[in-house]
């Protein structure tokens, strides 16, 4: 089990990282008592845990930081090789301003005076960790994006593994567009089998609706273009780091073409290795309509 903990300086972004983590797969566990970090890690790494990615998060607020402490837990993760320290800091006159933005108390402002003091104070208490973690990030000159991409490069193992999700979707026009979709397929130019009396009453789902639809050539090479296209631009996402493809086909009414369509591109996506899920926003609409 990989596992990092996840430390630093206040303000230096560790929730804004545990976020990232989470979305990376790691299971993530914030504000975790630092005399109780070994124990959490040891208790997961056990044989009845499922979990294969874990974030322990833990930080002064403990107010446990003795340089003992840091060595202890410095040991611990250089006897244990799924273990990593990672350390998060920033400029102090960064930190300062970040604080004034969100008006939030210093951990420390009780102890050391004002919050360049506290953020002083905090830094030379720490020193022992920083000085014997895996990965040491510094977030001055960073936005939330350049954090998700410098620690999903740091990660290299979970970079390879971030798993692009493919969401087929089906709609009907008349019922307006979809706002989330990366990609729109208009399959209206079919031939409609809202127009075939036994099959007005089927949808996309039922074989015999696509197998109307998919009888027809021009329908066999849209959608073997339309697969090849999404096929050759998803791995190029992986780049900004986006792991959803929302990829929508619309018919008139949503409930035959755009239906088959979406049906069969969620499987052969699927096929592909990638995780995939389906949704018909408008499938029954017209039926309740009374067409």
């Amino acid at each position: 089990m990989r596992t990092l903990i996840v430390t630093g300086l206040s303000g230096a972004g560790k929730s804004k990282a545990v976020d990232i983590l989470e979305d990376v797969g790691f299971f993530c566990v914030d504000n975790v008592p630092p005399q109780l970090v070994r124990t959490f890690v040891d208790l997961c790494h056990s044989g009845e845990s499922e979990i294969d990615k874990l974030a322990v998060v833990t930080d002064i607020r403990g107010d446990l930081f003795s340089k003992r402490f840091q060595a202890d837990l410095s040991d611990f993760s250089n006897n244990h090789k799924d273990v990593e320290i990672l350390f998060l800091e920033a400029d102090p006159e960064i930190l300062v301003s970040r604080y004034q933005e969100t008006r939030r108390k210093h951990p420390l402002s009780g102890k050391a005076g004002n919050l360049s003091q506290s953020i002083a104070m905090e830094k030379q208490m720490l020193m022992t960790l920083r000085d014997n973690a895996d990965h040491i990030i510094n977030t001055t000159k960073m936005s939330t994006a350049d954090l998700k991409k410098t620690l999903i490069n740091l990660l290299e193992t979970e970079k390879t593994n971030v798993t692009i999700q493919v969401n087929a979707s089906s709609f009907g026009f008349k019922y307006g567009m979809p706002m989330s979709a990366d990609f729109v397929f208009d399959v209206r130019f079919l031939p409609n089998p809202f127009y075939k009396k036994e099959l007005r009453p089927l949808t996309g789902n039922d074989e015999q609706v696509r197998d109307y639809v998919m009888s027809f050539p021009e329908a066999k090479d849209y959608f073997e273009k339309i697969v090849a296209l999404v096929d050759s631009v998803i791995p190029h996402y992986k780049n900004v780091n986006k792991e959803h493809v929302e990829v929508a086909f619309g018919c008139t009414g949503g409930q035959h073409r755009s239906v088959t369509f979406a049906y069969l591109f969620e499987q052969a996506f699927q096929k592909k290795g990638y995780k995939t899920s389906i949704s018909h926003r408008d499938i029954q609409k017209d039926r309740e309509a009374g067409h």
